[in-house]
């Protein structure tokens, strides 16, 4: 029998060695908080700790994640939602199993930045992506380093640039993401991609996904600091909190 575990705001089901981690707050379209992120990586080093062999990254309710929550107003807790963010997308990058992000919904901004650090991304074909960022007076600091790599040079200019909507086939084509599927085939499309992750050793896949992922992780051991202060000043800055504001009212 699958053990369930579903307390808000990150729920964690293990289904055989498959562990299922969700983003539980639809209401707030699974915004990343001090408390989200905190439960995510607790939800991850469980699945790893009861076995599993794969481990499948959604979100509840009409969005996947809306990024960072743009309500919070206490400088310590936006500090320290930015170093969570960057925290867990390295925790993401260096589990010794593989993530496979399942987008039924969109993702924005810091939630793009949980796309690219997963190893594979399945979208439905009605989904589409956005970075923000930019319209707010802000950068995508704190995730571009897992995210640039996904992207060709060009493309990440106009997307970051623009903050241009992408749907999941375009996403998929510049390799924001693996895949855009339909609807009725996202389980098939889903189970298929966590059949091949499971046929390998365990011992091969943890040394496999560490060579993929060395160089990010490097650069976040590097750099990471750095990112986090300069995406702070920006959410900090009277621009920003100006422009945000204004974005709440709309």
């Amino acid at each position: 029998m699958p053990l369930i575990d579903s307390d808000p705001p990150a729920s964690l089901r293990m289904d055989g060695g498959i562990a299922h981690v969700a983003l539980a707050r639809p209401d707030n379209r699974n915004a990343l908080t001090v408390e989200m992120l905190t439960s995510v990586s607790g939800r991850l080093d469980a699945a790893v700790h009861a076995g599993a062999r794969a481990v499948v990254l959604s979100g509840d309710g009409p969005a996947f994640c809306a990024g960072l929550d743009l309500r919070e107003e206490d400088p310590e807790r936006l500090r320290r939602s930015i170093e969570l963010l960057l925290a867990v997308m390295r925790q993401m990058l260096t589990l010794p199993v593989p993530v496979v992000a399942r987008l039924d919904g969109p993702a924005r901004a810091g939630g793009l930045g949980l796309v690219a650090a997963a190893d594979f991304a399945i979208a439905r074909t009605d989904v589409d992506f956005s970075f923000t960022e930019v319209r707010l007076g802000l950068a995508p600091a704190a995730i571009s380093v897992c995210v640039l790599p996904r992207l060709r040079s060009r493309d990440a200019t106009r997307l970051l640039l623009t903050a241009e909507r992408i749907d999941a086939d375009r996403a998929a084509r510049i390799g924001l993401i693996d895949e855009a599927v339909d609807a009725s085939a996202m389980d098939a499309r889903v189970d298929a991609t966590l059949t091949a992750l499971v046929a390998a050793h365990p011992q091969g896949m943890a040394a496999t996904k560490l060579l993929l992922t060395a160089g990010i992780v490097s650069e976040i051991d590097a750099h990471g600091a750095d990112l986090v202060a300069a995406s702070f000043a920006l959410f900090t800055s009277p621009a920003a909190r100006r422009a945000i504001a204004a974005a709440r009212r709309r």
